[in-house]
């Protein structure tokens, strides 16, 4: 797996609650990275491939930088903002026109003169021209004139993004990076299950570094995390989610926004692979998250997390454990499945070529001949229906859409179409295509011809 080099990073830092994460949001133009007022909300490097000034950047947003903080927790997040100033191709140091320098400014200051790249000093929250007065304060820190900008208000941001595209223009071997108008593509995987089913571990070890905080607490993951990669020549952006749970269960303000991301993950991936614990199985809130998926006609991969704690059991095997699942639900047996350990890192790779299998299958493009050879040899008109039901007269049916996979039948009278006819269409499909893990949608449509 190959990080991505060909665009620019910018990475945001400075200390907690400055508004690194409102800037993120600002630039990239919509609200990606989790916003609470309340200090140590992102904890990760969020990053994501946006535009600025109409060039086509890495825009990465990181956790307070707090000396102080001797949390296990904090330590993590420590190692990802130096982390993300070492691959950065220039950095933003933010601070709080209306609090002025602190301590905390000045140990970030000192720390960004280490890394000898460019940096642009932003003063957020200069929410009018008095305070826009004030921001010169800020020339003690050594990085020149402070952007004087307020991401509330939405003033001087126009400008930085001109600055910040000038800044990357005069970067030595500016040429290496992307072309301005060149669009780049990526096949989209979120990740996704329940808190502390081993979803960040799962993407540090495909990706072979340390990409995003794992701790054994629960909740330890905020925002959706984008990594963007390349391998054997193609793009890949994977999606680390905070865990998905029953609103029963959520009992903070940031929870709550964490699971909105993650749903909004859900929506803008192309694959998701659903992880669940070996030793939990399939839980309600496992099945929720999986009607939530098919609900957006997304390809889906469910993935038993830490299969290393069954083996060597006796009487738990592969097979025992898939006819468990089928009992638990009936709709998992639509849905490929792997068995691997994040810990271990056995079947990782298969589980992710996998989730490609499934991205390419969303794109089957199937005959209308060949559809209708199909259902003449299984005619839904013979399905059991109750005695005083009239049979409907299924005439052709056609392929309407990929990416959601949708198939339209029509009949003389959609009205006598029952649930029992779909599920039999949807069965007959899947076992005369490639469609394990594809969400299928079949549309009744009456048809003006008639049946001979």
């Amino acid at each position: 797996m190959k990080n991505h080099n060909n665009l620019p990073s910018v990475c945001i830092v400075g200390r907690p609650n400055v508004g690194k994460s409102s800037l993120f949001n600002a630039l990239m133009g919509e609200r990606r990275a989790v916003v609470v007022e309340q200090s140590g909300t992102t904890r990760d490097r969020v990053e994501t491939i946006t535009k600025v000034d109409a060039r086509s950047v890495k825009l990465v947003d990181t956790g307070g930088y707090n000396s102080a903080d001797s949390d296990e927790i904090y330590q993590e997040v420590r190692d990802q903002i130096l982390g993300a100033m070492e691959e950065a191709s220039i950095i933003i140091m933010m601070v709080d026109t209306m609090t002025g320098i602190l301590p905390f400014d000045e140990e970030v200051a000192a720390l960004l003169r280490k890394f000898s790249k460019p940096v642009i000093l932003v003063a957020n929250k200069t929410d009018n021209d008095k305070l826009k007065d004030e921001s010169v304060e800020f020339y003690k820190l050594g990085f020149g004139e402070p952007q004087a900008i307020s991401c509330l208000h939405r003033r001087g941001l126009r400008r930085l993004k001109k600055l910040i595209s000038k800044t990357i223009q005069e970067l030595p071997g500016s040429d290496k990076f992307e072309k301005k108008d060149k669009e780049l593509n990526y096949t989209k995987i979120a990740i996704v299950g329940r808190p502390n089913v081993g979803k960040s571990s799962l993407i540090n070890n495909l990706l072979k570094r340390n990409r995003v905080i794992v701790s054994d607490i629960p909740g330890t993951t905020r925002d959706s995390i984008d990594t963007h990669f390349s391998y054997e020549e193609e793009n890949y952006m994977l999606i680390d989610t905070a865990g998905i749970r029953h609103k029963r269960k959520v009992k903070e303000a940031v929870d709550v926004y964490s699971i909105m991301r993650s749903k909004e993950s859900i929506k803008r991936a192309d694959v998701v692979m659903l992880l669940l614990d070996t030793v939990d199985g399939m839980t309600r809130d496992d099945l929720g998250i999986l009607d939530f998926i098919e609900e957006n006609g997304k390809a889906c991969l469910i993935v038993v997390n830490k299969w290393d704690l069954a083996e060597g059991i006796e009487n738990v095997s592969v097979e025992d454990y898939l006819k468990h699942l089928g009992y638990a639900a009936n709709q998992v047996n639509k849905y490929p499945v792997a068995f691997v350990s994040a810990k271990t890192g056995k079947n990782i790779l298969a589980s992710f070529l996998q989730a490609k299998i499934l991205n390419s299958n969303l794109d089957i493009n199937v005959s209308t001949g060949f559809l209708n050879r199909v259902f003449e040899k299984n005619d839904p008109a013979n399905v059991p229906i109750p005695r005083r039901k009239k049979r409907p007269n299924f005439l052709y049916i056609i392929q309407s859409n990929k990416r959601p996979v949708e198939f339209k039948f029509f009949v003389n009278n959609p009205a006598h179409v029952l649930p029992a006819h779909i599920s039999f269409i949807e069965n007959r499909l899947r076992s005369n295509l490639p469609l394990s893990g594809i969400p299928v949608k079949v549309i009744i449509r009456k048809s003006r011809k008639e049946k001979k």
